[in-house]
């Protein structure tokens, strides 16, 4: 993403001037691919859920009832708390003429769940089965006190069909509303044979021994038939050719859709402390995953290697967000050994490889949830229990920490194992966690994250933040109107890197929208990178920091996207403000 650079004013409150260094965006990133850690301190949280044979929470435990070893090796647990959630309204701070991210009442006790409903990963005639059980869980199960947010996937990404709620009732007014469609779907890719059972094209006449001798050495012992009937079949194996490329081009789309779905979600979440439910309602996810590495595995046309950094991300921000996965396979209990209408030439191995094809999506269901600490629902037509336990794993948890050995930051997956030292105790926490190019350099992964946060409907909440309209003059430009504007950033000394001589790299950029969604020019932005003072932290530590901003924009009223990045961490925080320009 190419962000313009220009002056907009900024200022930090008794910190740092105007005069500050202000670097240019890099669109490339930093390619530093070396795996060793920043000098800030890396501490990994796991939620665990202990619960006895009969499925019930245990309570009572204590740090030495746990043992925590990642890849093997045993950990110091630093830090450990028993967690009682409790379900409470969550609402957004809000003041004159201000805009936040902020929870109110946001703490360590909350208890969120967060339901999406897979469309674009759902086959058209699932949609309205998933919708139902929906349905039947908020109308019968649903906690009244128990914040619930509700949100689908398409082509256009992740979208708000209610925001949090603790009223089933204003939940089930907003599903009656949504309906199926299958242009938010992206075709599943489905094993095309031909009728001569292969899907691989022999090769050209010139290279095909077996083709030559049924045409003949030469032209006046050529077969009109057979050449008619090998034109045929090769056009058959080329129609096969570009109709596989087409599926892995589809596929391409909803794993990247799915991956951004994700993230979004994730940054939405990371501000709110404690473990979330996501309860993932879908007919599968577009890729299967490897038990041992955790990667995605190829395509049969594609190696994936460019989406892999995206996926990595993916992972790093669920964890990072203690958010724990509850796919749900909406199709419940179905033959997959029938074709469906959709499928032109199944060809006589389709049942055999529609089987192989569920259980890969069983079994990365399974995965996904392991890895992130939750539970897989699958072959069932009553979804309403995987709904219900979703939100009752949240209840009750332990949070264990312990400091990752930044000597030892091999990249790709580490395996996390919990034990409890009690009979008959199962524990369920996350299986493991990526270290990555972005984990330990957060800088990798900057221009795509703002990206998408600029695309999100969704408040990124790990940075608070709060954004005040100020003055509107004459700008210079005639017809416009130059707008002020204030980005707050709370107290957080996390924003400072002391080992650094006080290093602040902070990334502030604004997004002009109109109420349709259409961008308006280019995202604006600027980049702060400074070391200010002893003399000026305290005020800093105080006050937080303030940046100043302005706006050229046409009388009209618009919805601006503010995003922030911290540079050192990698947290975002944006806010979306309407605005009335006169």
């Amino acid at each position: 993403m190419a962000i313009t650079e220009r002056f907009l004013g900024c200022f930090l409150i008794a910190a740092l001037s105007c005069s500050s260094a202000i670097a240019q965006v890099d669109a490339h990133g930093n390619n530093n691919t070396e795996t060793k850690f920043t000098s800030r301190t890396e501490l990994a949280l796991v939620p665990a859920v202990v619960t006895d044979k009969y499925g019930h929470h245990i309570t009572g435990l204590t740090r030495e009832d746990f043992v925590v070893r990642e890849n093997g090796v045993e950990q110091k647990i630093a830090t450990f708390d028993e967690i009682k959630s409790d379900p409470h309204r969550l609402s957004r701070w809000k003041g004159p003429d201000e805009f936040s991210n902020s929870l109110a009442d946001g703490g360590m006790s909350a208890r969120i769940t967060v339901i999406v409903l897979d469309l674009l990963n759902t086959p058209f005639t699932a949609q309205a089965d998933a919708r139902k059980d929906l349905l039947k869980y908020l109308t019968q199960s649903v906690d009244q006190r128990e914040p619930t947010g509700l949100y689908t996937l398409t082509r256009n990404g992740i979208q708000t069909v209610h925001d949090f709620t603790t009223d089933p009732r204003v939940l089930l007014a907003a599903l009656h509303k949504l309906r199926g469609d299958e242009d938010h779907t992206v075709d599943a890719p489905e094993v095309v044979e031909s009728v001569t059972g292969t899907a691989s094209p022999e090769g050209s006449a010139g290279q095909n021994p077996g083709i030559a001798a049924r045409l003949g050495s030469g032209t006046d012992s050529v077969n009109p038939g057979a050449v008619k009937s090998e034109f045929q079949r090769l056009q058959m194996m080329l129609s096969q050719d570009a109709e596989l490329s087409l599926q892995s081009f589809q596929q391409r789309l909803a794993i990247t859709y799915t991956l951004q779905g994700m993230q979004q979600l994730a940054q939405a979440l990371a501000g709110v402390p404690g473990r979330k439910s996501l309860i993932w309602a879908s007919g599968g996810f577009p890729f299967t995953v490897s038990g041992e590495t955790m990667y995605i595995a190829p395509l049969a046309r594609d190696s994936l290697t460019d989406v892999l950094p995206m996926y990595e991300r993916t992972w790093q921000l669920l964890n990072a967000a203690q958010i724990a996965l509850y796919p749900v396979d909406v199709k419940g209990l179905e033959a997959v050994t029938m074709a469906p209408a959709s499928i032109r030439r199944p060809g006589r191995n389709y049942g055999q490889n529609a089987i192989l094809r569920q259980m890969d999506m069983h079994a990365t269901f399974d995965l996904f949830a392991a890895a992130t600490g939750g539970r897989a629902y699958y072959d069932s037509n009553d979804l309403v229990k995987g709904f219900n336990d979703a939100v009752n794993d949240s209840a009750e948890y332990y949070m264990l920490g312990y400091y990752l050995d930044q000597s030892k930051t091999r990249a790709g997956w580490h395996k996390l194992t919990v034990k409890v030292n009690r009979d008959h105790a199962q524990v369920r926490a996350r299986s493991g966690f990526f270290v990555t190019t972005t984990t330990v350099n957060p800088e990798n992964s900057r221009n795509t994250d703002i990206a998408l946060a600029l695309q999100s409907p969704l408040d990124y909440t790990s940075l608070p933040l709060v954004v005040h309209w100020d003055k509107v003059e004459t700008a210079k430009d005639p017809g416009r109107r130059h707008v002020s504007y204030r980005i707050r950033l709370e107290p957080d000394a996390e924003l400072i890197s002391e080992a650094d001589n006080n290093h602040i790299v902070l990334d502030f950029v604004a997004q002009p929208q109109t109420l349709e969604g259409k961008d308006l020019d280019h995202p604006v932005g600027e980049r702060i990178d400074a070391h200010p003072g002893e003399e000026k932290l305290p005020a800093i530590h105080r006050d937080g920091i303030i940046y100043a901003g302005a706006l050229d924009l046409s009388p009209g009223k618009y919805m601006v996207h503010f995003v922030v990045r911290d540079d050192l961490s990698g947290r975002l925080g944006s806010v979306t403000a309407p605005l009335k320009v006169e």
